[in-house]
């Protein structure tokens, strides 16, 4: 379809007048004078509308953008239209059509709207930079129990306008997040895998099976492996973990050996509801047991020649400087380094405290089992793993 000339010099000069008019309006330098402006009943509202849906060509694209609801756009549109006395748009069976005035139109409100977005861009107060000092951290689920609320208790009273943030993931999301720069620091419970990433040893974390206090194992103080096997296990893993504990657990079977778990889990507490509905004997870090055994809730399990533990690390970016926050509670972590291990009395929960060892292996038993029993310290390894 051609545009008729006699069309174009009736719209023409009606955008040419209102754009010298509004140009005068924000160009002139030598004064501060009105010039010959008039008013009109358009706006401008009208024009960015008008632009977005010859944009989209579409009236419901066009209002998600704006954020105006579709009926608004249309009236404003038909205002347009009857000012102008021209048919700017066509509705179709999808979307829209621009017509020849409608883009001819638009060509002339182009130049408008670009000098309004660059007279906000000039004018428009910047806002005021926050002096509000940000620490985010985050957690695997044993970290996030007690480790890290404390600290940061003790860290609020020394920074009380400090805003605080603290993130509980797995150990393969919280290294995600601090590569994506969501965190400035995190505790996990694995070395890290992204070369871009620092990581420092932090503490030896024990490990302990529970379970619901009136279960029968509860009131065994010293058990065997043996018993513990033949109970339906709780652990963490599944689809979506590393799958150490899968193998570890078809190995078992491959040997001959029973061994039943009754549901993998995200983390300790689902673990621990399990636990609750006598699904079994669950396997999470003490800390995160600390509430319930107080509580008389669970009871940590003494096994024979079993002693459980993993390691927990201070992980952080290489490439992204610490905040100078940041760095200051990097350093209260590094004092958890010298603290004693603790571990939990089974039956009130309560700390007692020994001495930190310098050596880290996953799994701790004495040499005698450890000769005897090499198939099960390979089943707690592969457990532990998955942690």
């Amino acid at each position: 379809m051609m545009f008729d000339q006699q069309e174009q010099a009736e719209i023409e000069p009606r955008s040419k007048k209102l754009t010298s008019s509004f140009d005068g309006s924000i160009g002139a330098t030598s004064g501060c004078g009105t010039g010959n402006l008039t008013r009109s009943g358009i706006t401008l509202n009208q024009f960015w509308f008008f632009a977005a849906v010859a944009k989209h060509l579409n009236v419901t694209k066009a209002s998600e953008e704006l954020h105006v609801s579709q009926p608004s756009i249309s009236q404003q549109l038909r205002q347009l239209e009857d000012h102008y006395g021209r048919k700017l748009y066509r509705r179709l069976s999808k979307g829209v059509e621009i017509t020849e005035a409608g883009r001819l139109f638009l060509r002339n409100i182009t130049p408008i709207l670009e000098q309004v977005a660059k007279l906000e861009g000039g004018f428009k107060p910047q806002a005021p930079k926050s002096d509000r000092e940000i620490l985010r951290v985050g957690g695997t689920y044993s970290a996030s129990a007690e480790l890290l609320p404390s600290l940061l208790a003790g860290f609020r009273h020394r920074h009380p306008t400090a805003d605080l943030e603290m993130r509980t993931r797995t150990s393969d999301q919280l290294e995600r997040m601090l590569l994506n720069s969501g965190l400035d620091l995190a505790v996990t419970v694995r070395e890290v895998r992204s070369a871009e990433l620092a990581c420092e040893s932090l503490r030896h974390e024990k490990v302990a099976m529970f379970v619901r206090a009136d279960h029968r194992l509860a009131k065994t103080n010293k058990l065997k492996p043996a018993d513990v096997l033949i109970e339906p296990l709780i652990v963490r893993g599944g689809r979506g973990a590393s799958g150490v504990v899968d193998k570890a657990l078809n190995q078992i079977r491959d040997e001959g050996v029973e061994f039943k778990v009754a549901m993998y889990c995200d983390g300790p507490t689902e673990i621990k509801a399990a636990v609750r509905q006598k699904m079994g004997v669950g396997i999470v870090f003490e800390d995160a047991l600390k509430a319930e055994i107080a509580s008389g809730e669970f009871k940590v399990l003494k096994v024979c020649g079993l002693e459980l533990e993993g390691e927990s690390f201070i992980v952080y970016s290489k490439k992204r400087p610490l905040s100078p926050l940041a760095q200051e509670f990097r350093e209260l972590l590094r004092c958890a380094q010298s603290t004693k291990v603790s571990k939990l009395d089974s039956t009130t929960g309560r700390e007692v405290l020994g001495n930190r060892r310098s050596e880290s292996p996953l799994l701790r038993t004495p040499a005698v089992v450890q000769q005897a029993s090499g198939l099960m310290g390979m089943i707690w390894s592969g457990l532990l793993s998955a942690f």
